[in-house]
């Protein structure tokens, strides 16, 4: 699988967030897909993840100079206050529990810098990728109830305002359709075959000469220290 060969995500980011020569904190860095793009233009990314086993992955892919992976159990690496000018939540927001998204949202405020901000990019609601994990479980499967609840703490967060929200899309290339199932349903050798069929029948819709080529809406909103809270 290729994820966002057209690079929407840090052209969404660069157009929102000035990031030149600043000090950035990667919530959910995952496997280093945007951490690799993010690492070229910001002075230092520190990328963190819960999950080990992918950031093994980040670090064997991203070799900048300027990127160091942290092991965040928690979810929120543990790092003094003021040390960041922006954190960003990268695709992560929605996969923390409800419960704790507001706590996550407060301890990201807390390491930031007077002027710093919050970014977010969360999934949206359309496309064909978004329709394979609703109906068919891929990947992460079915996340409108979490999706939901992130923007709902986003606009919760005290002090803090919640800007526009800019949608954008990005692109899945997959070779084949086990290309498609090893990475996004690992489990497939135990469904029954009337399930493959519907994943099979589905994924002729989407077949091109380079592949199939799944879609997905993302979203981005910028947090901001509200007017009133700025002031002495």
């Amino acid at each position: 699988m290729i994820q966002d060969p057209t690079d929407q995500y840090i052209t969404t980011i660069l157009a929102r967030c000035d990031i030149l020569g600043k000090d950035l904190l990667e919530i959910g860095c995952g496997k280093g897909r945007i951490t690799r793009d993010l690492a070229k233009h910001a002075r230092r990314v520190v990328a963190s993840d819960p999950d080990a086993e992918a950031l093994e992955t980040a670090r064997a892919v991203v070799c900048a100079d300027n990127v160091q992976f942290v092991h965040a159990p928690t979810g929120m690496p543990d790092f003094p206050a003021g040390t960041f000018d922006l954190v960003i939540y990268t695709l992560s927001l929605h996969h923390v529990s409800v419960e704790e998204m507001p706590d996550s949202l407060r301890m990201a405020a807390g390491l930031l810098r007077k002027d710093g901000s919050i970014a977010v990019v969360e999934p949206g609601d359309g496309g064909s990728l978004t329709e394979a994990k609703e109906r068919f479980g891929a990947g992460s499967g079915d996340e409108r109830p979490a999706r939901e609840a992130a923007v709902c703490a986003m606009h919760l967060l005290d002090g803090w305002t919640v800007g526009e929200t800019v949608p954008f899309r990005t692109l899945f290339r997959f070779d084949d359709d086990e290309d498609f199932f090893v990475s996004m349903l690992p489990g497939y050798r135990q469904q029954p075959e009337s399930f493959l069929r519907d994943v099979r029948a589905f994924l002729d819709r989407h077949r091109t000469g380079d592949g199939i080529i799944l879609d997905a809406d993302r979203r981005l909103n910028v947090l901001r220290l509200s007017a009133q809270r700025e002031q002495p």
